[in-house]
């Protein structure tokens, strides 16, 4: 309980400086599937490596530009094997504290890097990009009397377009009307003034 209180102590430390650059990175893990017109799309575990830069517009208010790398997959049951993506996304955010509590959302392009089930590449049957809209909730603990503090952050990335060709997977799978991304993580991170 005492150390509740002290983090929240520490955390009410944690204000946005307007007119202020900072940057962030984290690291996070968590689960990814797809969405959309597919049936028995299994969860897999996705990993994610994060930096970015912003600006405090107020000192509630702040704008930031991202470059996230998540290695993802999704299980399909019906032949029963994994595809597993690397993805390269560039999240644009709004940003919105309140004491230590930071409400973020945006748009963000993804680039299909690369898509392999088994030993077999099916990144040319995946569009190379397409959008989504990343919405995550933090809460920042101060470090220093400068604002530089640790954050955990709950983000769910939402497609919101189709991801795939219309084109017929090899070995059978075929590719649904349209298949969306869905990536649900919990991640770590540092965030600094410039």
């Amino acid at each position: 309980m005492a150390a509740v209180v002290m983090m929240t102590a520490m955390s009410m430390n944690a204000q946005t400086k307007q007119g202020e650059f900072f940057s962030s990175s984290w690291i996070g893990g968590g689960m990814s599937t797809f969405a959309g017109d597919i049936e028995d799309a299994k969860g897999r575990f996705a990993l994610a490596l994060n930096t970015e830069i912003g600006y405090n517009v107020t000192d509630w208010f702040a704008l930031s530009a991202g470059l996230t790398n998540t290695y993802q997959g999704v299980g399909y049951s019906v032949i029963n094997k994994n595809l597993y993506m690397d993805v390269l996304s560039v999240p644009f955010l709004l940003n919105f504290s309140a004491g230590p509590v930071t409400l973020r959302a945006g748009i963000q392009p993804d680039f299909t890097l690369s898509a392999r089930m088994n030993d077999m590449s099916y990144t040319d049957q995946l569009k190379t990009v397409s959008i989504s809209a990343p919405l995550a909730l933090n809460w920042n603990f101060a470090t220093d009397s400068d604002g530089d503090l640790w954050f955990l952050e709950l983000r769910y990335h939402l497609g919101l377009t189709k991801m795939n060709k219309d084109v017929a997977f090899t070995n059978g799978w075929r590719t649904p009307g349209s298949i969306r991304n869905s990536v649900l993580m919990l991640t770590v991170g540092y965030k600094c003034d410039l």
